[in-house]
């Protein structure tokens, strides 16, 4: 990661806050309850993929450079059933279930994209911060964590159950006939998340575990897309783009550039989850 001034010093520990905290309160979050985030740094890096890319779609294309003028703060983790739990105790989101796969620390399952925004609202709310749920571009660019091959960890796909919740040998158990990656995580499901090695900016389960919302309308190509990292509010806005590949996803479908083509904005399913932006002052 390449160290920034933000009010911090960038040793080999980590961040440690010289001047006024990003978060008020311990382990980079805002509030007991709240996510906990890691500060992303500026920087640019190319989006998409290469027409060469072995298992690329069009819709990842043209390759292009994106570019971030300022840092900002995104969830280390998907956002947790503990997270979202405490949004319906204070009245300001939904019950969901879990299909019995269990609650707490595993990623929270069956919301869509209107009640991921509403739990950002509730945050922003609570805290007085601005959190939002993550533009395509910032999706990508944390995801990536400084990468640019295929996966965030390399080229070799076997490695997998290293750093991610993937289609794997624990689901080929139950569903024998589904594509898999070579190599078993030990989830059949949903893991805890955290569960897997982070990538180079210490974001976990950026792939794998479930796909997560952005806020970008689908466009089936990159042409026109916004350079500086905003969200792409243009195009078909009956859909939404989800990325990051779920627990049940085959090698190609969890490539740092795959993107869903375009998804019902009220979908809510087992394969469903996000994570939060929080914008730095």
């Amino acid at each position: 990661m390449r160290s920034f001034w933000f009010g911090c010093m960038m040793l080999a520990s980590g961040f440690v806050y010289a001047e006024t905290p990003i978060f008020a309160g311990p382990a980079n979050r805002d509030c007991a309850d709240c996510p906990e985030m890691i500060v992303v740094p500026a920087g640019e890096f190319q989006m998409g993929s290469r027409d060469s890319e072995e298992g690329r779609n069009a819709n990842e294309g043209p390759f292009h450079k994106v570019t971030f003028a300022r840092p900002f703060a995104i969830g280390k983790y998907e956002v947790t059933f503990d997270e979202w739990d405490a949004c319906v105790a204070a009245k300001a989101c939904v019950a969901v279930g879990d299909d019995g796969w269990g609650r707490g620390r595993r990623p929270v399952l069956y919301v869509n994209f209107e009640m991921a925004r509403g739990y950002a609202k509730w945050l922003s709310q609570k805290t007085g911060k601005q959190y939002r749920v993550p533009s395509e571009a910032e999706w990508e660019y944390a995801a990536r964590g400084g990468s640019t091959t295929r996966w965030f960890w390399g080229e070799d796909s076997k490695r997998a159950c290293e750093f991610a919740n993937v289609g794997d040998e624990s689901v080929r158990q139950e569903h024998p006939e589904w594509p898999r990656h070579d190599c078993n995580d030990g989830y059949a499901k949903t893991a805890p998340v955290g569960s897997f090695k982070p990538n180079g900016f210490g974001l976990h389960d950026t792939v794998g575990n479930v796909w997560e919302w952005v806020e970008d309308c689908y466009n089936s190509s990159y042409e026109g897309a916004p350079a500086d990292g905003r969200a792409w509010v243009t195009g078909d806005c009956v859909k939404r783009v989800d990325r990051g590949g779920g627990w049940y996803n085959k090698p190609e479908a969890v490539r740092s550039a795959l993107r869903y083509a375009g998804d019902d904005p009220t979908r809510r399913n087992n394969t469903l989850g996000f994570r939060v932006v929080r914008a730095l002052p």
